[in-house]
């Protein structure tokens, strides 16, 4: 798999319905009292087909196809930019926590009760991998078509290297809730996947450079719950969570630092993603979406809906999408 291929992922008061587009500015909220250069974006509500929550999105680059998984067992799938959303049969209502794809056919999505399904036709079909876990499975990430990891409750880490045919339970020195894992993409010149952190409850980051087989715990420097992680390098982090944390590491997450994240408001942040080192999101309670175009100071987008975001993607520095609750979908584009 190219790492670059998949994403797993206004200022105006006016309610527009579906397929309705809100447009304007964007509140300046450096924290630091500095000035950070702002884009202008419209947010347009999707209809989902759903009123269920919905808890992630992926992208598929290479193809504009998108995935967003939810409560039930929904799974809804599309390959014109949202305009129309498609549900997807997974056999079962067992929720679905978080979506991986790899390329345009072949992707997993993982929830409660150790569930791990995964498809090879872009989820026309979907078939029940056993995993040997029984927790809910919050977070998934897979580095190419064979290599994947598994996060959940407990501290739960499994992980497989045939692309969920077998897969196997690594130690990951917490017994806290992991919310979600991502690892950083291979040094120029090579081409296995070392470097990977997983964050959740307490604080809880821990790093590993091995693939997986150790797991070290690291000093968040913080004591609230952290919801989502996102390496754009095997040094360069960033991860979010309860009360608009943000948080920053330029060393692997040797150290971790408060980021300037004053547009949070005090909102909860469930999702973050970055699509190169400058240019990430990250959304949360209250309809909260934040963006940064240097990595470093955040701004907020005025969304007209107040449901909470789950979960954020975008398929290059223009264009994404958001989830939450209520069946809530956001198409997001830069102006």
């Amino acid at each position: 798999m190219l790492m670059v291929s998949v994403f797993c992922l206004g200022m105006i008061f006016l309610y527009i319905g579906c397929g309705g587009e809100e447009t304007g500015t964007t509140t300046n909220e450096t924290g630091n009292g500095g000035t950070v250069v702002e884009a202008k974006w419209s947010i347009t509500p999707q209809t989902s087909g759903v009123e269920t929550s919905l808890f992630e999105v992926c992208v598929d680059s290479a193809s504009g196809k998108v995935w967003a998984v939810g409560d039930k067992g929904v799974v809804l799938a599309s390959s014109d930019k949202g305009a129309t959303w498609k549900k997807q049969d997974i056999g079962s209502e067992t929720p679905i926590q978080a979506v991986y794809f790899v390329n345009e056919n072949e992707g997993w999505i993982a929830g409660d009760g150790g569930t791990v399904l995964h498809t090879k036709n872009g989820g026309e079909k979907w078939e029940k991998q056993n995993t040997g876990a029984t927790e809910k499975l919050r977070g998934l990430f897979f580095a190419n078509n064979t290599e994947g990891w598994a996060v959940g409750d407990g501290g739960k880490i499994i992980a497989t290297k045939d692309g969920g045919v077998s897969w196997a339970e690594q130690p990951s020195s917490t017994n806290q809730n992991l919310e979600a894992v991502h690892f950083a993409k291979p040094k120029p010149g090579e081409v296995v996947v070392t470097n990977g952190w997983a964050a959740g409850a307490g604080g809880t980051i821990i790093h590993t450079s091995n693939g997986g087989r150790v797991w070290t715990k690291q000093v968040s420097k913080n004591t609230e719950p952290i919801y989502g992680i996102h390496f754009d390098s095997d040094s360069k982090g960033w991860a979010v969570g309860k009360l608009g944390t943000i948080l920053t590491t330029s060393n692997g997450g040797d150290t971790w630092n408060q980021s300037a994240a004053a547009a949070a408001q005090g909102k909860n942040l469930y999702d973050i993603f970055f699509i190169n080192a400058a240019n990430g999101w990250t959304v949360g309670s209250g309809g909260k979406i934040l963006y940064t175009l240097d990595g470093k100071n955040w701004v907020s987008m005025e969304n007209p809906s107040t449901k909470v975001l789950w979960g954020v993607a975008f398929i290059d520095t223009n264009e994404g999408w958001a989830v939450g609750d209520e069946g809530t979908i956001l198409y997001i584009k830069r102006l």
